[in-house]
């Protein structure tokens, strides 16, 4: 998922640019802001330069931030529901909604797996691009548009891949690798989305011409821990972040529905 991705790699302060931290447990803030003040004092009309306002602004911040934590707490709320009943980890309605995604990750799965098969294009399956996508994405491809599926990146792949682009923040999308003579690549498997059919795939603009050609169909057979899991890091950001507000709001409950129900 997007999501789960974004802020990944280590912090690096805003303010000092040393790693590990971000500007509101700065050291060097108070120092240019105590220097800053210091001038202020000496000399009533000293005018801060950028650094020294920016310190003294985080400051007041830090300040703001440490009054609010002095006010009287709300009582307790389910942070997905809102229910002042129960906490998060005890919501009925989330467990209910997990359950759902874990079986609409599963349908999706299984017919993905069946439609590759139907098709072809398992692992050593040989396919020709069409030249016009290749050639306008500049796929590193061998002259003839020929390659073979080498991967398929397991990790990324669920049921997520087929949400659509109007929810970015839990779409999911997924790589395949080939290689075509002595040149390899790893590409979206959105690009095959429209070959396998079945809304497996949300392909956006990666449809832009004709479909790959399967010249040498190869079955394909996942592994069994990828078919059966229910629990992965990507799924678990996602129960972690998302609320009841968010899930109908955005349309994920129907969606979720739509795959847990598909035979």
């Amino acid at each position: 998922m997007k999501g789960f991705y974004w802020g990944k790699g280590p912090s690096r302060c805003g303010f000092c640019g040393g790693p590990g931290h971000n500007i509101t447990t700065c050291k060097v803030v108070d120092k240019y802001a105590d220097l800053a003040l210091d001038k202020i004092e000496k000399i009533p009309s000293y005018v801060c330069n950028s650094h020294e306002h920016k310190a003294l602004m985080e400051i007041k911040k830090r300040a703001e931030r440490k009054a609010k934590l002095c006010k009287p707490k709300k009582p307790p709320t389910c942070s997905y529901c809102g229910s002042l009943d129960h906490k998060r980890p005890k919501c009925g309605l989330l467990k209910q909604f997990r359950q759902n995604v874990y079986a609409a990750n599963k349908n999706w799965k299984r017919l993905l797996t069946m439609r590759i098969n139907e098709v072809g294009i398992g692992i050593g399956s040989l396919i020709k691009f069409d030249y016009k996508t290749a050639d306008s994405l500049a796929f590193n491809i061998s002259s003839n548009y020929i390659a073979m599926i080498t991967r398929y990146d397991l990790h990324n792949l669920n049921v997520f891949c087929a949400l659509g682009e109007h929810n970015r923040k839990y779409q999911s999308n997924s790589m395949f690798e080939y290689s075509s003579g002595d040149k390899t690549d790893s590409i979206s498997i959105k690009y095959l989305g429209h070959l396998l059919g079945y809304g497996l795939f949300s392909t956006g603009w990666w449809h832009q011409g004709e479909d790959p050609e399967v010249l040498g169909k190869m079955s394909w057979d996942p592994d069994k821990g990828w078919l059966d899991s229910e629990w992965n890091e990507i799924l678990n950001w996602f129960f972690n972040d998302i609320t009841i507000d968010s899930v109908i709001g955005d349309g994920l409950d129907d969606f979720i529905d739509y795959w847990a129900e598909k035979t």
